[in-house]
């Protein structure tokens, strides 16, 4: 005997069974809609539950994590995503004859007649929300695989003189022109594999598609040098750049729809002795998560940036090379301490994302606008927390530590190789060491290093050489299972899947501002740090190997100045 939607949902524990004898207690008064149409118009139960609750009863019981896993891909070939952007609709698996689709009105007659002529299968509809079902439709056919083909001199001899605008979605983009296809399907295809950047290369013979991810440069397309300057036109007209000019680097952005998200990208031409090479930044608001708790921090170093982000003055700095993640560290600390009650001013160049509730500044030194002339209008604006992208010179740093002296907090990036660097390039710099301690609060150094991908790591006992490296005892150590990279389909056979950051926090304290004040190197201001209890970069990044976390190859790789 069939069970009842009412039963099914309460067996679920979606609905509790008194609100079921409600719903059934209206029809019998006269209310002749069904019983998932009475909970949902109630508010007691949603879509997803009711879509859940009827597959049941049709017999193909599911779960939220099926939706994705149990998704057959290879049946969407007859189904393309304008037909499913058209009925939001996503058919999902076959079973025993019958299709299972995921729909937001189970009632349309015209999509269940469609998918029963091209599939020629019983069609049972799965009635999920509005918005869940268009979030499974990117989903999918941004899985399916893009092939990109190899490219020859003679489909792109000609292209140099395209034109065209913004593109559409991606993934449903059907332009013809080769040209135009396989530049959507290198944006696509970097997006869909987490890419940060790509990069279209000039050289003698041809030019190189490259793409970084977790920070490492990989090959994925070679291109006939006669596509090149149509190549190079059609990124220059997307970002809105001045074609004609070859001679001068330009900079520019393109905003690209891309499996429904709306992706931002900073473009960058240089001019070479081959050609013009362009790369891409990618500038993904779906994958940025800002909170300290996902940057790495290990606990007591999470607890002190708490109590650093909330002083009411000084200064606080972030140090390390470029594509460390030092900006992601400072959004996540300003988006924690963001509220309507505080007034946060940023001055950036350029503004990668756009924080809301922030009020951002785009440094222009074309126009005079500077990081030095720009402070010093921030301070009329009346802020409470100040960030500079970066002090670059004495009279950035002069305006810094006035803003602190006066009751603002400021947070700032210098370029060094480690925390206790800072001091001294700010004393290189002329500023004043009593300046320096009295209104430094702290320095964060940091790296970025990848996470093993946790499908194919493999644990191994590392080379006692390999630990005392580290500054682990071999001895100690001797029985820890460690873990290295081996690489599958997942992590792109690469062994590794994300990346996380280890971190150098400097707290200044008294010793610290009497070294500074002494102008003592950044050795001795390291070892006053370390007896603070300050964790060096190899150290945090140690105590990630020993979790797990990341191997210890990448740790000696990513920390070899930390020696």
């Amino acid at each position: 005997m069939r069970k009842l939607i009412g039963e099914i949902l309460a067996a679920r524990g979606f609905v509790a069974p008194p609100v079921i004898e409600e719903a059934f207690r209206k029809q019998g008064e006269g209310d002749r809609r069904r019983i998932g149409e009475i909970l949902r118009a109630s508010g007691v139960a949603t879509a997803d539950q009711i879509g859940f609750a009827l597959a049941e009863q049709a017999g193909f019981p599911l779960v939220e994590k099926d939706l994705t896993a149990r998704q057959d891909l290879s049946i969407l070939a007859r189904f393309p995503i304008f037909l499913a952007r058209r009925f939001n609709a996503l058919p999902l698996f076959v079973e025993n004859d019958h299709l299972i689709v995921a729909t937001a009105d189970p009632d349309d007659r015209l999509l269940l007649n469609q998918l029963f002529l091209l599939y020629g299968a019983t069609v049972v509809p799965l009635m999920l929300d509005e918005k869940r079902v268009t979030e499974l439709i990117n989903n999918a056919y941004s899985r399916i695989e893009t092939t990109e083909g190899t490219l020859n001199e003679e489909e792109f001899r000609d292209m140099a003189d395209e034109e065209g605008g913004a593109l559409p979605d991606l993934i449903d983009s059907n332009d013809e022109a080769p040209l135009i296809r396989f530049v959507n399907a290198m944006v696509a295809k970097a997006v869909k594999e987490r890419a940060s950047d790509i990069h279209f290369e000039s050289f003698e013979d041809e030019m190189f598609v490259r793409f970084r991810r977790d920070g490492k440069l990989y090959v994925v397309q070679k291109v006939p040098k006669a596509a090149q300057a149509g190549l190079i036109t059609r990124i220059k007209i997307m970002a809105r750049l001045n074609i004609a000019e070859k001679r001068l680097p330009q900079d520019g952005n393109i905003k690209i729809r891309v499996a429904g998200n709306d992706i931002d990208f900073r473009v960058s031409t240089l001019p070479s002795v081959h050609g013009e090479s362009v790369v891409l930044r990618i500038l993904d608001k779906t994958t940025l998560q800002l909170s300290l708790d996902n940057c790495g921090f290990n606990q007591r170093d999470l607890k002190i940036m708490r109590q650093m982000i909330r002083k009411k003055h000084g200064i606080f700095l972030v140090t390390g090379p470029t594509g460390s993640g030092k900006t992601t560290t400072l959004y996540s600390a300003l988006t924690e301490i963001n509220s309507p009650d505080v007034k946060i001013i940023t001055e950036e160049d350029p503004v990668e994302y756009h924080l809301k509730g922030i009020n951002q500044i785009h440094i222009n030194p074309k126009i005079g606008l500077t990081f030095a002339a720009g402070l010093r209008h921030i301070l009329r604006q009346d802020p409470d927390i100040i960030m500079v992208g970066e002090i670059r010179d004495r009279e950035t740093a002069d305006i810094a530590i006035q803003a602190s002296l006066t009751g603002h907090l400021v947070f700032s990036t210098l370029h060094t190789n480690d925390a206790p660097s800072a001091f001294t390039r700010l004393i290189d710099m002329e500023v004043e060491p009593f300046l320096i301690a009295s209104t430094v609060i702290g320095v964060l150094a940091q790296r970025l290093v990848r996470k093993l991908c946790t499908h194919c790591r493999e644990p191994y006992h590392p080379d006692p050489s390999i630990l005392r490296e580290l500054g682990l005892d071999p001895n100690e150590y001797r029985d820890h299972l460690f873990y290295q990279a081996v690489g599958c389909e997942r992590c792109a056979h690469t062994g590794y899947q994300g990346r996380t950051g280890i971190f150098e926090l400097l707290i200044v304290d008294d010793d610290t501002r009497r070294a500074v004040m002494n102008r003592q190197d950044a050795s001795v201001l390291k070892k006053i740090a370390a007896a603070s209890g300050m964790l060096t970069l190899r150290e945090d990044g140690a105590m990630k190997a020993v979790k797990g976390i990341t191997s210890p190859d990448e740790v000696l790789l990513r920390t070899q100045e930390d020696a």
